[in-house]
């Protein structure tokens, strides 16, 4: 098989590019080759919904008694410094308005009765402690000291928890900084790259098991939406580089949402093909050959119409990469995946409707224009224990400024449907030691190895030895880095491709 070639064009003639795929990782590799100084590429978009996909989930929702729109991303964008540094550094070259949010996080039991209410109206920063079932509250950055008290919880009972979570907090902080986990286990002759998960880094270095089940999980959940027992299976390096990076950095959000973000990484570009799926790629002599059809031709019987390109880049998940291009049905058809819901839902605060179309006037949709003054969001973290600790979930209620809630991971998607204003489904490509060890072995093409070392590596390793780029080929997104699957990811996989491709990177200085 022909290893990967250079990315440049032949002299005189743009390198036409493909790329499938319009969220983050789609939009800022796009930006990036579509803004070359040398104008060496011409850049195709492929998107099988009807707009971007990046913002397509968010919704402007309108609080009928005050006449107030806001702007709500789903899934929730907020992002903290340290750990997304990269994502932050480009949106202050695009000139993204931020603004600083603090959280309340309430850590709630979600009872087996029917009665207990799903949907908390109590939410604002005044009542965080007063959700059913909920036992502490936590301030991000201790911007709250001391956190407020559980109005279920006694004084004395409420000062013996605080002291048991600031010495199991202490001593988890601690491990995360001193002791590094263990991310390979190769024997003889072996060239896999399996390090321990997040189960046995914790075992190992003796974090009390209260705290994991009942708030770092939680937490940590509601971050990678996935359940308990999915993030444990985790590499350990994923949650402790979290850690490190993020440990008490200010969290930020997107000023009326992130369609500008979208609008402005989309500027300039001609050729988007929305309504339009790729249904796969493959070779065409010294190119590749894009099938793909029209939205009007999906339930019908007509044959894909296909486009020749000098390079595809495909900025979509693990499970859709290995179904579009052959080479990676091997090493991406097992990668884990979850399938995440999240809806916006009404509360007694106010009544709410969805504004659609022109009507929405996205300018004026953000509620955070108070900046530091502004009041702490309430995050209330609903958790499903189990008996035998297996199986254990966390559904994530979130307060917007304007009253509405927004759901993420429910317990029980179909209680109070009629209270939900719009719902979102996505696909979370989930880590595991080995799926790491299979990304890791992808992306080294990004490690400036030389090819002689690529064609060796394909000798020991067969079909399982493909690396990104090779015919031409790359691979971006959230799951295509060494670390969470977070908007980081995206950015990063996007700089990535654009490197290699020899494009200059504005807001990294490179």
């Amino acid at each position: 098989m022909r290893l990967p070639s250079e990315a440049a064009p032949t002299e005189g003639r743009q390198s036409q590019v493909a790329i499938v795929g319009t969220g983050l990782a789609g939009l800022a590799t796009a930006h990036l080759l579509q803004n070359d100084k040398q104008k060496r590429f011409r850049i195709t978009l492929f998107e099988q919904a009807g707009k971007l996909s990046f913002d397509a989930a968010s919704v402007a929702v309108k609080n009928e008694q005050t006449g107030t729109t806001e702007r709500i991303d789903l899934p929730m964008r907020a992002c903290a410094g340290g750990y997304y540094a990269n994502l932050l550094r480009m949106y202050d070259y695009l000139e993204i308005p931020l603004h600083p949010v603090r959280f309340l996080f309430v850590f709630a039991r979600a009872a087996a009765a029917a009665s207990q209410p799903r949907f908390l109206d109590a939410s604002r920063p005044d009542d965080a402690g007063s959700a059913p079932g909920s036992y502490f509250v936590h301030a991000s950055n201790l911007h709250q000291t001391p956190p407020p008290r559980p109005v279920s919880q006694g004084y004395m009972a409420h000062l013996a928890e605080v002291i048991y979570l600031v010495v199991c907090h202490f001593w988890f902080s601690v491990v995360c900084f001193f002791v590094p986990p263990i991310t390979t286990a190769s024997g003889p002759g072996s060239h896999s790259e399996v390090g321990e998960t997040l189960q046995a880094y914790l075992e190992r270095t003796w974090v009390p098991r209260r705290y994991i089940s009942h708030y770092l999980l939680p937490l940590m959940s509601s971050v990678s939406t996935c359940s308990h027992e999915e993030l444990l299976n985790f590499p350990a390096s994923d949650a402790v580089n979290y850690k490190r990076l993020s440990h008490g950095q200010q969290h930020y959000a997107v000023c009326g949402g992130v369609h500008q973000v979208q609008d402005r990484l989309a500027q300039g570009i001609d050729d988007i093909r929305l309504n339009t799926r790729v249904t796969s790629v493959g070779r065409d002599g010294s190119r590749l050959l894009v099938r793909w059809q029209s939205s009007e031709d999906w339930h019908g019987h007509c044959d894909p119409c296909s486009t020749s390109f000098d390079h595809v880049v495909l900025a979509v998940s693990a499970d859709v990469a290995a179904r579009l291009y052959s080479p990676l049905t091997t090493a991406l058809g097992k990668m884990p995946i979850a399938r995440v819901e999240s809806s916006v839902v009404s509360t007694n605060l106010g009544t709410y409707s969805i504004v659609r179309g022109s009507d929405a006037d996205l300018t004026m949709g953000c509620a955070h224009h108070d900046g530091d003054r502004a009041p702490s969001q309430v995050i209330t973290l609903r958790t499903q224990f189990s008996d035998c600790g297996q199986g254990s979930r966390t559904e994530a209620l979130h307060t917007m400024p304007g009253g509405v809630l927004v759901s993420t991971c429910p317990l029980d998607p179909e209680a109070d449907s009629e209270r939900v204003l719009e719902t979102a489904r996505f696909t979370r490509t989930l880590r595991t030691p080995e799926s790491r060890g299979v990304v890791r072995r992808i992306m080294r093409t990004h490690e400036a190895e030389h090819s002689e070392r690529r064609h060796d590596m394909k000798i020991r390793q067969g079909d399982d030895g493909w690396v990104n780029g090779e015919d031409n080929v790359w691979l971006a997104g959230a799951w295509c880095w060494d670390g969470m699957v977070l908007l980081e990811g995206c950015v990063v996989s996007a700089m990535r491709v654009a490197q290699e491709f020899g494009v200059h990177i504005p807001w990294s200085g490179c």
